[in-house]
């Protein structure tokens, strides 16, 4: 079966496009190799290896789209965006705002065919009618209909990042809906983050706000000044990532983040134990059920477990559940394990003496990337 373009469908020869154009590797930011991921929000990343911070590239692109209009926004971004990337006060015209739109749009889905076809088959990444809506507004430089984009600073420890989740609109009273309505898109570069927002329901489409207060570039009605609003840490990026950060106009709507994309299954009760799914997505592991009763009564407690493929886990109880923040190496997991505050001791359990944390409160609790929230 002939390889086919994923924006504009056509079959031929696919070239390699970089998912930050080769530019951002040439204003000024650090070039040493770092490792790569990608992956489902509610599992551990799949390593892609170590390179450059841009280098990497996805061969699902024709010549004629990565050459032409995607090449065009790419022209546009680096004229626009690279002072700010760099940390320079900057100004984005009206005129410029649909076409850094439109780039934050095809960075974001460009991002997504980093994934394995396997992946995709099985359900992963925005739907194939995205990527040929793009292409047919090409030649307007504008994003997708029902999207709203925002413009802000980052202070935080990444030299690039791309980031889609698939959003619900929760309207007061009324269930979760089984399918996304959305995603949130969002790109950090340097200093710079943006992020957009696409209704795939337009009639579901309510005007939002953010909470850092973020200028507004899309739709476009005055020139957006960089930087302002609240800046961005690695300590909140991921919720902001994750959709947390916006804020309707209408008090009754609210956009969450689409559970079985960010989330694991639930835990399960077995026995004096639950039953807590892992991040990677095969295995299960085991805590104490007494200390889910615990949480119920405010006294909250990190452990660390760890599944059969040897990844290790940081979890912390909170009042709905016990939530998954790290997933990593034994060392990395036993060093956050060891800065938390509070004190630590042993409870019995079916399998023995189970040691955990008791957390003092307050605590702040690190989180690293690649580790979903798992509710018990």
């Amino acid at each position: 079966m002939p390889a086919v373009c994923a924006f504009c469908g056509r079959a031929g020869k696919l070239t390699g496009e970089h998912v930050f154009g080769d530019w951002v590797g040439r204003i000024g930011l650090g070039r040493d190799p770092v490792p790569h991921g990608a992956g489902r929000l509610n599992r551990v990343g799949r390593e892609l290896g170590v390179r450059s911070p841009f280098g990497q590239k996805v061969r699902d692109v024709c010549g004629e789209c990565n050459h032409g209009w995607m090449s065009r926004l790419e022209s546009i971004a680096q004229r626009v965006l690279t002072p700010m990337i760099l940390g320079q006060p900057g100004t984005i015209a009206v005129a410029d705002q649909g076409p850094i739109a439109a780039w934050v749009q095809k960075t974001a889905l460009t991002a997504m065919l980093v994934s394995s076809e396997e992946e995709r088959q099985n359900g992963y990444g925005l739907p194939a009618s995205e990527y040929r809506a793009l292409h047919d507004l090409r030649d307007d430089q504008n994003p997708l209909a029902a999207s709203q984009f925002w413009v802000g600073r980052y202070q935080g420890t990444r030299l690039a990042a791309a980031r889609v989740t698939p959003l619900v609109v929760h309207v007061d009273g009324l269930s979760d809906p089984d399918q996304p309505q959305g995603y949130a898109m969002t790109i950090a570069l340097g200093q710079l983050v943006l992020q957009g927002l696409r209704f795939t329901t337009p009639s579901l489409e309510v005007q939002m706000d953010t909470g850092l207060e973020l200028p507004q570039i899309w739709p476009a009605t005055e020139p957006a000044v960089w930087p302002d609003g609240l800046p961005l840490d690695d300590a909140t990026f991921l919720g902001f990532a994750g959709g947390k950060d916006f804020r309707s106009s209408d008090q009754r709507i609210q956009l969450r983040a689409w559970r079985p994309a960010t989330e694991l299954a639930p835990s399960r009760l077995a026995g004096g134990m639950v039953e807590l799914p892992t991040a990677c997505g095969k295995h299960s592991t085991f805590y104490p059920a007494a200390l889910v009763h615990e949480a119920m009564r405010g006294r909250f407690s990190a452990f660390t477990l760890s599944c059969a493929c040897s990844t290790h886990y940081l979890i912390v109880t909170e009042p709905d559940g016990a939530r998954c923040k790290a997933a990593a190496t034994a060392e990395l997991i036993s060093e956050l394990y060891q800065a938390l505050p509070g004190y630590e001791d042993e409870i019995p359990s079916e399998d023995g003496a189970f040691k955990r944390k008791r957390l003092t409160p307050s605590s702040p609790v690190p989180t690293r990337d690649g580790a979903p929230p798992n509710a018990s």
